[in-house]
């Protein structure tokens, strides 16, 4: 005769209640994926030393500490962040590899190109925005302006005279909106970075240029006069310079960003996860204030507002980009 544990009815509800509650926990629990589990890769579309790779490094120093996994920086230099992309596509959608992207690899290669080598939406599963980069319009003393209105009057006043440098997409695109929007009859000269350019500029030998401050501490300041910065509001950098705004040019509109995308079909839940964390780690002072060093300013966001973000710039860019008239290959 088998034995029958004798089971009350408020202990079998109770039971059944228990099971029902661990039934229902369990897809909770599986929509959110255990990260990190190993190191990840930190996939940075320029090479090291620049303003770009500096800012991730302080990311993923920060970073490593507070998730107890390396975050490791892979510079993948080429083709307008093109490379970086392209490698960071390959990844696993598991969070274990994240791609700094920047303006120029998701919104300024989508519309110059006539078969883009990816979607920014499609290809990439948007996760935060991460900063804002600072661009100041920087003339040469040799000029003799001190203001925006006094070198547009200069460049009118010396037609097809006045050359302009462009070292990276932002500043050719954002220079090609001050030239058309005032009728400036100036001359491109294009050159592989930014590095090279600002040299040129405070050396004399190139008078005026769009660029970020981040080889400030190399340069001395008194050798190029800052005209206007290229952000909605001024940069502590510079708290005297005016935004492009203020100086009468509401038409500029072409701003550089970071952010952070991972590969394609990431689960929503993990991206929610890595997001959070990430905003963790930009509120430390110390990251923080090196972005600040850098004319960085720390905008994160959720996932979604990334993705809109993503959308809003990939027509700003090609907006700004079919208007100038520049050709796609």
């Amino acid at each position: 005769m088998s034995y029958r544990p004798h089971i009350s009815r408020r202990t079998a509800a109770a039971l059944i209640a228990a099971t029902a509650s661990i039934t229902t926990l369990a897809p909770a629990l599986a929509q959110t994926p255990e990260w990190p589990t190993k190191a990840v890769r930190f996939i940075v579309p320029f090479p090291a030393g620049g303003g770009a790779d500096v800012a991730a490094r302080a990311i993923a120093n920060e970073w490593s500490k507070q998730i107890n996994q390396p975050v490791v920086v892979e510079n993948k230099a080429g083709g307008d962040g093109i490379v970086a992309a392209l490698e960071a596509m390959k990844g696993a959608p598991d969070g274990h590899t994240i791609f700094f992207a920047t303006s120029s690899s998701l919104s300024y290669v989508p519309g110059v190109k006539k078969q883009p080598p990816y979607d920014p939406l499609a290809d990439f599963t948007p996760i935060s925005r991460a900063t804002m980069f600072t661009f100041f319009l920087m003339a040469s003393p040799s000029l003799g302006v001190k203001t925006l209105p006094e070198f547009i009057a200069h460049v009118k006043a010396n037609p097809g005279k006045i050359d302009y440098a462009s070292g990276n997409s932002t500043s050719i695109l954002a220079t090609g909106q001050l030239v058309k929007a005032n009728n400036l009859d100036m001359t491109h000269v294009p050159y592989k970075g930014e590095a090279q350019a600002l040299l040129d500029l405070v050396g004399g030998r190139i008078p005026v240029m769009f660029a970020t401050p981040a080889i400030f501490p190399q340069l001395e300041k008194e050798k190029f006069v800052p005209l206007a910065v290229l952000l909605s509001e001024r940069s502590p950098l510079l708290p005297n310079v005016p935004t492009m705004a203020e100086a009468g040019q509401g038409l500029v509109n072409i701003a550089a960003w970071s952010g952070l995308v991972g590969p394609a079909k990431m689960p929503p839940a993990l991206a929610d996860k890595i997001s959070q964390s990430f905003a963790g780690v930009m509120k430390v002072p110390a990251v923080v204030e090196q972005m600040n060093k850098l004319g960085q300013a720390v905008v994160v966001s959720t996932p979604t507002a990334m993705g809109q973000f993503l959308r809003d710039q990939r027509d700003i860019w090609a907006k700004a980009i079919k208007d100038q008239g520049i050709p796609q290959d």
